[in-house]
């Protein structure tokens, strides 16, 4: 179960941390961070057009084999990816 970890940057810049896999079988984030970070599908994500994820919190998602990408607001944030791929 491979783990990744990004540090996101201000100005805010979309960071892709999930490339597109159709054998994909789910995926979490964690914020690591001290600041929200904000979710989203592509790379013109701004954080008013993405899903907020607060600090210290998780998403996961089992049906969504598309790129996933991030991106902070407030300074250097980490976050924290898993991945479960099929055999």
């Amino acid at each position: 179960m491979p783990k990744r970890s990004f540090d996101m940057d201000a100005p805010p810049t979309a960071v892709r941390v999930l490339v597109a896999n159709p054998k994909r079988l789910s995926y979490s984030l964690v914020n690591n961070g001290s600041a929200a970070i904000y979710t989203g599908a592509d790379q013109g994500l701004t954080v008013d057009s993405g899903e907020p994820l607060t600090p210290g919190a998780m998403v996961s998602d089992d049906s969504d084999k598309e790129d996933v990408w991030a991106i902070s607001s407030s300074g250097t944030q980490d976050i924290r990816v898993t991945e479960i791929l099929e055999a």
